[in-house]
């Protein structure tokens, strides 16, 4: 790109885009030409060489745009509804209740399922939080929160730990470690790992029990 020196001269057309509009003194190739500011600002950004004009830029680009309307034509050859036609209807998709697990007091906000497919842990609007075993129903821990609105929980991929975030006092996402006895106090080894600015509506583990979303 050529040096450019800019100074506002006069008010008259561009040399670029024929505009009326205030006028800059550039230098281009040796040459001095009257440009507007925006043309100067866009040879400034861009590169435009001598004799190169807006006008012609914008029809370089419709000219782009043609083409790929053209390579987008060639590509689209049937509509979306002519191939749904094509798929087979599906039969009625019927649920069936395997278990019913009761012990939460208020509205239930969440729930995720382990990795070994028969534990979950839930979080209701009655501020606990429940981890359940699914074949037997029954409750393997359970957890008070400070706070009644329990917005979020998650089993860590390993089950050996959940995550959960209420909405209210702290706004924290707390981790829990799990273990094999049951009347474990589950509180006295929280841990707090993140704070909000405001309520936590959703958490969950990546692959690794080392990072919480």
């Amino acid at each position: 790109m050529c040096d450019q020196t800019f100074l506002v001269v006069c008010f008259g057309q561009c040399d670029l885009c024929f505009k009326e509009r205030p006028l800059r003194g550039v230098l281009i190739n040796a040459q001095s030409q009257n440009v507007c500011t925006s043309c100067a600002e866009l040879m400034a950004s861009e590169g435009l060489q001598e004799n190169e004009t807006i006008d012609g830029l914008q029809g370089e680009a419709e000219n782009l745009k043609m083409k790929l309307e053209e390579e987008r034509a060639k590509l689209h050859d049937v509509e979306l509804h002519q191939v749904a036609e094509r798929v087979e209807a599906l039969g009625q998709f019927v649920m069936k209740t395997r278990r019913t697990l009761k012990g939460h007091g208020n509205k239930v906000l969440c729930m995720d399922w382990c990795k070994d497919k028969r534990r979950l842990v839930s979080s209701s609007q009655d501020g606990k939080v429940i981890v359940w075993d699914a074949f037997t129903t029954n409750k393997e821990h359970a957890v008070t929160m400070p706070c009644t609105w329990v917005m979020a929980c998650a089993y860590a991929p390993s089950g050996c730990a959940i995550a959960c975030g209420d909405r209210g006092l702290d706004n924290k996402c707390s981790v829990y470690p799990l273990s094999m006895d049951k009347n474990e106090n589950l509180a006295a080894k929280k841990k707090s790992v993140a704070m909000h600015t405001n309520y936590l509506s959703a958490c969950c583990f990546t692959n690794s029990d080392m990072q919480v979303l």
